[in-house]
């Protein structure tokens, strides 16, 4: 229910910015907007890891987080030669389809066993599973969700242990790696950080191309991180990203030094293209993976709402620092800040973070119990 209301204020974002004749309308439609990503991105995690098969759980979240890569691209694809209005209007349309659509999905079996409707978790199950005998899954299900409530204050007093608000600050530190990766900012600035790097491509174009590869890299990622696992991609994600920054942050030291730009073009187009890549095949659909894993089932919502609130606020700075740190000292030492960053992402993945891949939600509360 909550995904499908998360579309209200998301096609309202979309009728402010084709009414918009002045600037007040962008600032409704982008607020209308936030608190509409806000709800989809919230919920979506959680939902996906109560309907999904363990086997491809992984693969299930990541299909989902990266299909945002194809909104990007086909965004910027676009954009150079729609009107807003026009714009608006094509992008509504896919919102309108995601209400008609995901109401006829059923809600997860883990929502209807936590409220104690047993036939309705079954025909859930059934529903999602097909032709498969779900009375062994359902026994697995019941077991995971007893003892569980639905009391605010319970379980918040559950959520405030120690081996609870762990799980919390470990989560947390993987989505802010992603951050202090610079991902968030760079999207935001992309067409004039090609632009500053001088190179001999139109920024519309080379924008696109970036969004092309991240497309290629987030469908990689739903092949491979149900086969590779996550502390794999996570640690290759950080290392590649690292890789591609330290290039960027090369590219605009040779500028400095008076290189000409145009010659250097396969330069920062490389280094662009494998930050992308690495960011989307581990950085970004990862920790959702993760998120939607970790809690137990009374637990989910208020984890989710900590980490989110939390992505909120890292998301603002991550945008609104970047500009102001741009100006204190300059574009090559930024991307370098960002790389050695994450380089760090590698020993905290092998050393705090349990591998979930193949493993039912049980068996990780269980396995984080031993």
């Amino acid at each position: 229910m909550v995904l499908l209301l998360s579309g209200v204020p998301l096609a309202t974002s979309w009728v402010l910015n084709i009414c918009a004749t002045t600037v007040p309308w962008l600032y409704a439609s982008r607020f209308s907007s936030g608190i509409g990503t806000g709800m989809l991105w919230s919920a979506l995690s959680i939902y996906l890891g109560e309907i999904a098969d363990p086997r491809i759980r992984g693969s299930l979240i990541s299909m989902n987080v990266n299909a945002s890569s194809i909104g990007m691209f086909l965004g910027n694809a676009m954009g150079p030669y729609l009107s807003m209005e026009m714009f608006g209007y094509v992008s509504l349309v896919p919102n309108i389809l995601f209400m008609i659509l995901f109401s006829l999905i059923p809600e997860s079996p883990y929502y209807y066993l936590l409220h104690g409707d047993t036939g309705k978790a079954e025909e859930s199950l059934k529903w999602f599973r097909r032709e498969a005998d779900v009375k062994a899954e359902m026994r697995e299900l019941q077991e995971f969700v007893d003892g569980a409530g639905t009391n605010i204050f319970l379980n918040l007093k559950e959520f405030l242990l120690p081996s609870n608000l762990k799980r919390t600050m470990l989560v947390l530190g993987i989505y802010a790696f992603s951050y202090m990766s610079g991902y968030n900012a760079m999207f935001a600035y992309a067409e004039i950080i090609v632009t500053k790097c001088k190179i001999n491509m139109k920024p519309s174009l080379a924008v696109t191309i970036l969004g092309l590869a991240t497309i290629v890299a987030g469908s990689t990622a739903t092949l491979m991180v149900d086969r590779l696992g996550r502390k794999r991609l996570l640690i290759m994600s950080g290392l590649g990203s690292s890789v591609s920054l330290a290039l960027l942050g090369l590219h605009f030291h040779l500028l400095s030094l008076d290189y000409d730009g145009a010659s250097l073009t396969w330069l920062p187009l490389i280094a662009l293209i494998l930050f992308n890549i690495s960011v989307c095949a581990g950085l970004q659909p990862v920790p959702s993976t993760i998120l939607s894993e970790v809690f137990p089932t009374n637990l989910k919502s208020l984890g989710c709402l900590f980490v989110s609130s939390n992505n909120a606020i890292l998301s603002f700075l991550s945008a609104k620092t970047y500009q102001p740190f741009l100006n204190l000292v300059g574009d090559k030492f930024v991307f370098w800040t960002y790389g050695f960053c994450m380089l760090f992402l590698a020993p905290y993945v092998h050393f705090l973070l349990p591998e979930t891949m193949g493993k039912s939600l049980m068996e990780i509360q269980r396995s984080d119990k031993k």
